[in-house]
């Protein structure tokens, strides 16, 4: 039985899980997040993307993108591929390094934007690996505070949601960082499958861009 084509149309935002092959770790050491990284910059350029957010998890990443084109199946598939070649090549492995399709699932943008980038940058305090998400290296979460960007380059377009004015702004973000997650909305973001996350209105005018 084939795999349904995934929902893609410009303006779409994914929340993205890609998970190591029976859930294995994808990142020895630092140098591999950092090849990473740079291979990310690389698609999110050559496939027109928008990140908003990141977090390299040791077997696992979460990807908060935006779309320009209908492309999101071709990107992920070349970001996958370039990693894993490099992985394989650099530890003398062969095979599969990701396990099976990675999930993806469109974000009712003005329902669950912040919501989020929230749940993104506080996995590794819920994983225990940090106390607080300004400890961890490998997520979007120290571009926010320093406004100084690896790879997410709408940091601004995202504070200001917050407040119009810059230093206020981001007091507000961290404040909804530190702030923790609810519960039932951790819960929401937790279920790996692939669909549409939004109320029915937007699932409406999903499927009529099909």
């Amino acid at each position: 039985m084939s795999t349904p084509p995934r929902i893609a149309y410009p303006g779409a935002h994914y929340h993205i899980i890609v998970r190591g092959n029976n859930k294995s770790e994808i990142f020895i050491d630092e140098r591999d997040k950092t090849q990473y990284i740079d291979i990310l910059k690389y698609k999110i350029e050559k496939f027109q993307l928008k990140i908003y957010g990141y977090v390299l998890m040791p077997n696992h990443i979460h990807l908060f993108l935006e779309t320009q084109l209908p492309n999101i199946s071709e990107a992920m598939h070349r970001l996958n591929l370039d990693y894993t070649l490099y992985f394989n090549k650099r530890h003398k492995r062969s095979g599969h390094l990701f396990g099976s399709r990675f999930k993806s699932r469109l974000i009712q943008k003005d329902k669950y934007f912040l919501a989020l980038l929230r749940y993104i940058h506080l996995n590794p305090v819920k994983a225990g690996l940090v106390n607080k998400p300004e400890d961890y290296q490998w997520s979007s979460h120290k571009a926010y505070l320093s406004e100084k960007s690896d790879v997410v380059e709408n940091i601004q377009d995202t504070l200001i949601l917050f407040n119009t004015t810059p230093e206020k702004a981001k007091t507000a973000y961290v404040e909804f960082i530190n702030n923790g997650i609810p519960s039932a909305e951790w819960k929401i973001f937790n279920k790996e499958r692939n669909g549409i996350l939004g109320d029915s209105m937007f699932k409406k005018s999903v499927f009529n861009k099909r």
